[in-house]
């Protein structure tokens, strides 16, 4: 219609696709929602979640105006009232709490999928001067902290393999707990293409997914079996010579040497002068994995100097004493004797020792796949070079998801696969390319406010000062495990406010709701500015907020107001992304100007290569050492500086709980949501309208159900009651219940009611925070009765 007017922004939401839309506006109603060119075509794709954005935005769910709490919490009775009587009250208690109890009373939770604006962490830092508790419920991390810990920190959700485009390189793409037919709608095709072209695209999955069907290879090993694989898949390389070995010294922690007696690296201190040659026994520099002579005069590491990496120590077989790295003649890849009285031996030594016992016999029976697939795997991944190693999140919600993804980036290291086109490993399911510089928003803090601490998952497991809860979207519901715990934490304390789009599971529970607009809605033409693939987009207004909602960065601005902390809040969003993308110092933003990037319709390629982005090109890497790092020494106490098989996941069959609860539950992500975001679009509840419990047709027949039964899945922590759907594509001994629903939505209980909360001391010692492992859930289910149901 002549009247319609088209406006392009870009999704918010995080399945990672950033896609650019399409908006037809109406009336100042959205109507319809379509794929917009991007500057680079290459990227231009919409997915299903975002089409159904009009239904969604209109939602009946909807906040319509700012809520106050008049019945029990928990209850869901509240009454509106006015947005200044609202903030005058989250201002006065927030002040009162502060005064009596200090500003760590005060606690901020995050979600994700936000505008970059407006996500409240500078009011967080700022209030009362010394920044406030941060409960950011940990999901999806671990696999980061893997690659983190090898790689070097880029951040939590930094650590992404080369951009998608670069899969066309590739001779070998292994999928590694990762669906993108369902949950990276926009970045398929780059797989199906590399694939057509000749790649051979391998997907490991315990389920027949929707990317599985497309692959040339599919292994689906038992559930939690995954390290065992990679380290059997280690050790094959090993064992039979199919690494790197100038690429692993050069560039890998491989040929520093351990003391054996404390387990720490060996540095200068502890003398690298006057050490005796090998002794008869010892692996000496010629050793199977010495390398010809050729090979090992690798000359200094091509790596960044790390902070400390002078200090460390390699055994030169040329010379037959221990030095510095870039000092030595020929750096030896394993090696193990005694320095100066110490024993000592390469990393390298350490980790073939670390995987010696995991033969493709004892892996296969552990994993239930064949060995000689085993085989098969570790020889095609090694001789078909480039390849590339690409997770998802499904091997992340295990306890110790973490060590998987540091033995699979031991496999990338030692074959030379890291920084090459067409190789690379990392988290695909974001594969962003090229990054947006972080630039200072408005103002720097002052020098008196502090980042936020963190506390994570341990609060319902430890003392905290924590009086008041801050919480932005539904933390309650999917960011949190075991929900009986929180929710009788949040039952407790003194005031709780929840600011969010939709009533959902966490809005019940709150004194104070206020309503947020979506990223569609704004009260300024700009909300915020984005990078995605090789390009820069601006997400712009498309329609003024719904109801009596308001901009995140409106309501945190005037909430810093109350709290006297206004002067920090005084740019509006057009002039703070003006600031960014002008005041910008990265070489990518050559040429670009806010104004010609509006001029644009709010989107310009970058000034980047026309070939794809590769993770580690320079193979520079952040970390002490300043080479990719395949053993951690903070960690050599607790027995896991190498990655081992840890058994103390509850999903393993060997677990105690296994006989009393012989399934694994998990919540794979589905097409019709990103996380739980879409939970409420009609048309995608025509197709899935309520919870299902997929299970395997004989794993719901030894229990006397049939699809279309109400099932009730229990735990010792709690139950949840939804309808049978008997899938064969699950394995036996695994359930499903797509991620995303609500409290509403369930007939009785709740899936986060059975999730596993146990933390990770590894991950809390090196980064302060622990992830959830949801996945490790053990469950039993049964038919419902009326009981169940009712509850």
């Amino acid at each position: 219609m002549s009247s319609d007017k088209i406006i392009n922004t870009v999704c918010a939401h995080n399945c990672g696709g950033r896609a650019r839309l399409a908006c037809t506006v109406r009336a100042g109603k959205l109507v319809r929602v379509a794929a917009a060119e991007m500057p680079d075509p290459t990227y231009t794709g919409a997915c299903v979640r975002c089409l159904t954005l009009p239904q969604w935005v209109y939602s009946k769910e909807r906040i319509a105006q700012p809520m106050r709490r008049t019945g029990a919490r928990g209850s869901g009775q509240f009454e509106p009232v006015s947005w200044d009587r609202a903030l005058d009250e989250i201002a006065a208690r927030f002040t009162a709490l502060i005064a009596e109890h200090g500003t760590q009373s005060i606690a901020f939770t995050r979600s994700s999928g936000t505008s970059t604006l407006g996500r409240y962490t500078r009011l967080a830092a700022l209030l009362g001067g010394g920044g406030s508790m941060d409960f950011y419920g940990g999901v999806d991390m671990a696999v980061h902290m893997g690659l983190n810990s090898t790689f070097g920190d880029k951040g939590m959700y930094g650590q992404h393999a080369n951009e998608w485009t670069d899969r066309i390189r590739s001779k070998f793409i292994l999928v590694w707990g990762h669906n993108p037919a369902e949950t990276a709608l926009t970045s398929m095709k780059f797989l199906l293409d590399a694939r057509d072209a000749g790649s051979e695209l391998v997907v490991i999955d315990p389920r027949y997914s929707a990317t599985a069907m497309h692959a040339t290879w599919w292994l689906a090993p038992r559930v939690a079996s995954d390290l065992a694989l990679a380290l059997g898949l280690l050790r094959i390389l090993i064992t039979e010579n199919l690494i790197d070995v100038p690429f692993a010294i050069a560039h890998s922690s491989a040929p520093l040497l351990v003391r054996l007696d404390n387990g720490r690296l060996l540095r200068a201190a502890a003398g690298d002068v006057g050490a005796r040659a090998p002794r008869a026994g010892d692996a000496d520099a010629r050793s199977p994995h010495a390398g010809t002579e050729a090979e090992r005069r690798v000359g200094p590491s091509a790596s960044v100097a790390g902070k400390d990496a002078g200090v460390y120590r390699v055994w030169d077989g040329e010379r037959g004493r221990a030095c510095a790295p870039h000092e030595a003649a020929a750096a030896t890849l394993d090696w193990r004797g005694e320095i100066d009285g110490l024993p000592v031996a390469t990393v390298f030594n350490l980790l073939a020792a670390n995987v010696a016992p995991y033969t493709p016999e004892r892996v296969a029976q552990q994993t239930g796949l064949k060995a000689s697939d085993i085989l098969d795997l570790g020889h095609n991944y090694a001789r078909s070079k480039p390849a590339v190693i690409g997770f998802g999140y499904g091997v992340d919600r295990y306890r110790h998801g973490e060590l998987l993804v540091r033995a699979a980036a031991a496999m990338a290291m030692l074959t030379g696969n890291v920084g090459q086109p067409g190789g690379g490993i990392g988290v695909q399911s974001h594969g962003s390319g090229f990054r947006l510089p972080r630039l200072a928003r408005d103002k720097p803090l002052p020098p008196w406010a502090r980042a936020t601490p963190v506390a994570m998952i341990e609060i319902t497991q430890r003392e905290l000062p924590v009086r008041a809860l801050f919480c932005q979207g539904d933390w309650l519901n999917q960011r949190m495990g075991d929900m009986n715990k929180t929710a009788e934490y949040l039952s407790k304390l003194e005031f709780v406010v929840t600011v969010d789009h939709f009533w959902q599971t966490t809005t019940q529970w709150s004194d104070i709701v206020l309503p947020a607009s979506t990223f569609l809605e704004g009260t300024a033409p700009v909300r915020d500015a984005v990078v995605t693939g090789n390009s820069v987009l601006l997400r712009q207004k498309v329609i003024d907020p719904v109801g009596d909602s308001r901009p995140d960065a409106d309501i945190e601005r005037d909430l810093a107001q109350r709290l006297g902390l206004g002067e920090w809040f005084t740019e509006t969003a057009d002039e703070i992304v003006r600031g960014q993308i002008d005041g910008s110092l990265d070489p990518a933003f050559a040429g670009i100007s806010y104004e010609r990037l509006v001029a644009a319709g709010g989107g310009l390629r970058l000034d980047v290569p026309r070939t794809p982005n590769v993770q580690y090109a320079d193979l520079r890497f952040a970390t002490p050492s300043g080479r990719a790092e395949l053993y951690l020494e903070e960690l050599a106490d607790i027995g896991e500086a190498l990655p081992v098989y840890v058994e103390d996941h509850e999903a393993q069959r060997s677990h105690p709980m296994a006989a009393e609860f012989p399934l694994v539950l998990v919540q794979a992500h589905v097409r019709q949501r990103a996380h739980s975001t879409f939970f409420n679009t009609g048309w995608t509840l025509e197709v899935w309208p309520e919870p299902t419990l997929e299970m395997n047709p004989d794993d719901a027949a030894a229990r006397g159900l049939a699809s279309g039964d109400l099932g009730e899945a229990h735990n010792r922590r709690g139950h949840m009651v939804a309808r049978v759907v008997c899938n064969p594509d699950l394995p036996p001994g695994m359930c499903n219940l797509g991620e995303g629903w609500k409290q509403q939505q369930y007939i009785s209980g709740n899936v986060q009611m059975l999730t596993n909360d146990l933390i990770n001391h590894a991950h809390t010692r090196l980064w302060g925070h622990s992830n959830i492992p949801f996945y490790d859930t053990r469950i039993e289910v049964r038919r419902a009765n009326a009981a169940a149901t009712a509850s």
